[in-house]
């Protein structure tokens, strides 16, 4: 290496290093501010907890930095290098401030991102985009407008980047140690001692300041804290994008089955299915040994509420509670009514939810409602096929749009005699998401009116009111906003869009809770099923507990339900109220097919996408599960991705 070569080499590595330092402080201010604008969500942390997040973040950001540092390095440092002699420097000089340029304008963007996008999901990026891609892009403008300031906070962002870059500009300059290094020995000395540093620093950024995996981090083991903010914190952008990232890749993994035939079939025995059978459906075939119900009711309510938690059920928000949600605590606490202490959503989105009950199969990363075999066959596991067998007319309701994810699509393809969305039926008022819950619920009070007599009839109703944007008239609607001001613990948050996002949560209980009474006075055979599609969208204001966040109600209540069949610690996972539905409406002798059994065979452990619960209580899944609960989930993913891939034939 020439002496000009050589100089070139140190200026340039001399460069790479003030970038690294650049994009490792960048990062780290932003974690602080982050950590700074949701202080309130903390929970009860030391400064020894929060020390702890700023080291750990900074090891993976080294990771991130590094990762723009290595396209500096490699197309100016190296070009800067190899050139002939006499070659220009500013030309890899502009390169590389291009480069750390755009890449200070994009994380910069990024963060401004995050603060809204941490407000709605509790997450920064997270597998709720993958999920998002296919939502209504109008919708979710209309959305962001509304809800969450896009029109002040866009441009925003965009000035700040544009200070930040000009930070950057002011600060990273061309300026570096004039290091001579004469002699031939010497200067190969110093390119071997260079060559052997670069290599050694790679490996440290790559494994973010460790030199093994063993002792790297990475976004999966980086929550090391009891903060979930703070371990939300750890991740900078760009490896909460690699989050998302592995997710989605790990979806699409998913979906290439590496088991035979006959693995499937000790798979399917290992959770208590028959492998004899000649489908999937049929090894999990169950019979009904004894009536719950005295007589079938002509009409079954299943209400999946938008985003109806558990939360104000629960005895710490009884004030709260007591209002907003006394539609469904009078039912919850009627003595035909039974109840779980705690239940499992599907996921933490609509459609995950929407895809578990109407497939009847466990969340294993797939969308089956985009997935060719499900406009092929039914799943006989699903709750439209099952009800049908039991002599129901299925009818699908969403007070959105039938275009959204394809769900009336999905939903006909799968079993629905019919489906009616908000292009069905008249409503006042509404947003881009769709009616309000009080015409959806008017529209099936109508419906009802109408049927034949003894005729049977099983709705599955989407609810879409309390969701962002929260335009319903609540002051029309009867809402009283002085049952909410003020109330509530420090979780809650005391501001007007709380008051109104509560509000929301009151209007759709409320309506609901009508058309129960509503429908009950023409059948008083009803039987009504009330549960939530998730529960992880409401803006605490500080951490609360996994039950207080995750878990939904799941409430039966009509004619001959007695409360003791469900004790008052029960729980269980979504996955389970299809087959306690039909243990609910079949005849002793029929059969259904379900992956796991009714709650009513008191379950040892119920389980969703991410979490599992048990008797003690609500925990997330993880390498501290026990062994046999992991295994079972395994097998049931195992199984249902089968089953969505490549269909309903064991082969």
């Amino acid at each position: 290496m020439g002496h000009t070569k050589l100089t070139n080499w140190i200026h340039g590595l001399q460069l790479d290093v003030k970038g690294l330092l650049w994009f490792s402080a960048l990062f780290m201010v932003f974690r602080i501010a982050f950590i700074a604008l949701f202080q309130d969500q903390l929970g009860e942390v030391s400064l020894g907890d929060i020390l702890e997040a700023l080291w750990l973040g900074f090891r993976i950001s080294l990771k991130t930095a590094g990762a723009i540092v290595l396209l500096s390095f490699l197309f100016s440092t190296l070009p800067g290098v190899l050139c002939r002699e006499g070659c220009k420097w500013y030309s890899s000089w502009a390169i590389r401030r291009w480069m750390y340029g755009i890449s200070t304008a994009i994380f910069t963007f990024l963060f401004c991102l995050r603060i809204p996008y941490f407000t709605i999901f509790h997450a920064s990026f997270n597998a709720m985009i993958i999920n998002g891609a296919h939502d209504d892009i109008g919708a979710t403008l209309q959305t962001g407008i509304s809800e969450y300031g896009l029109l002040w906070r866009l441009p925003l962002a965009i000035v700040f980047c544009v200070i930040m870059v000009y930070v950057f500009m002011k600060v990273y300059t061309n300026r570096t140690w004039k290091i001579q290094v004469s002699g031939k020995a010497k200067q190969i000395a110093t390119v071997l001692g260079s060559i052997f540093l670069v290599v050694a620093v790679g490996i440290g950024l790559r494994f973010g300041g460790a030199f093994t995996y063993n002792g790297s981090i990475h976004w999966e083991n980086a929550a090391r804290t009891k903060s979930n903010l703070l371990n939300e914190a750890i991740l900078d952008d760009g490896q909460a994008l690699k989050r998302v990232s592995t997710i989605y890749e790990r979806s699409k993994q998913a979906k290439k089955i590496t088991i035979t035939g006959a693995e499937l079939k000790d798979v399917i025995q290992s959770v208590g299915g028959n492998p004899q059978a000649a489908t999937i459906d049929e090894a999990f075939t169950r019979t009904i040994t004894e009536e719950k119900l005295p007589t079938q009711p002509h009409n079954v309510i299943f209400v999946l509420g938008e985003s109806y938690g558990l939360w104000p059920f629960l005895p710490n928000y009884e004030e709260l509670g007591t209002y907003i949600v006394q539609e469904g605590k009078a039912i919850q606490s009627s003595p035909k009514a039974m109840h779980t202490k705690y239940m499992l959503a599907h996921g933490t989105g609509t459609m995950p939810a929407i895809n578990g009950f109407v497939t009847g199969l466990a969340d294993a990363g797939l969308y089956p409602n985009y997935e060719g075999q499900s406009y092929k066959s039914k799943y006989g596991t699903g709750i439209a096929q099952m009800m049908k067998h039991f002599g129901y007319k299925t009818v699908f309701w969403y007070g959105g749009f039938g275009t959204w994810q394809d769900v009336e699509r999905f939903a006909l393809a799968q079993g629905f005699d019919e489906f009616h969305g908000a292009t069905s039926f008249p409503y006042e008022g509404g947003n881009a998401w769709g009616a309000p819950d009080g015409d959806l619920f008017k529209a099936i009070t109508n419906y009802v009116k109408g049927e034949e007599p003894g005729e049977k009839v099983f709705h599955f109703i989407m609810t879409s009111s309390n969701h962002p944007p929260y335009s319903v008239d609540l002051a029309k609607a009867g809402f009283d906003a002085s049952k909410v001001i003020g109330k509530g613990d420090d979780s809650i948050k005391k501001d007007d869009k709380t008051v109104n996002e509560i509000g929301h949560f009151w209007y759709a209980d409320m309506t609901m809770g009508n058309m129960i009474r509503e429908v009950e006075a023409i059948d008083p055979t009803m039987l009504t099923l009330i549960t939530g599609d998730h529960s992880e969208r409401f803006s605490f204001a500080t951490q609360v507990d996994i039950p207080t966040f995750s878990a939904i109600p799941f409430i039966v209540y009509g004619q001959g339900v007695n409360p003791s069949w469900l004790s008052e610690s029960s729980f269980g996972s979504a996955l389970q109220i299809n087959p306690t539905l039909a243990e609910l409406v079949g005849r002793k002798g029929d059969t259904y097919m379900s992956l796991m059994p009714s709650l009513f065979t008191s379950p040892k452990m119920g389980f969703n996408h991410r979490l599992y619960v048990d008797n003690s209580g609500i925990h997330e899944q993880g390498a501290s599960m026990p062994e046999e609960y992991a295994k079972y989930i395994k097998a049931l993913r195992t199984i249902s991705v089968w089953r969505i891939v490549r269909g309903n034939t064991v082969e």
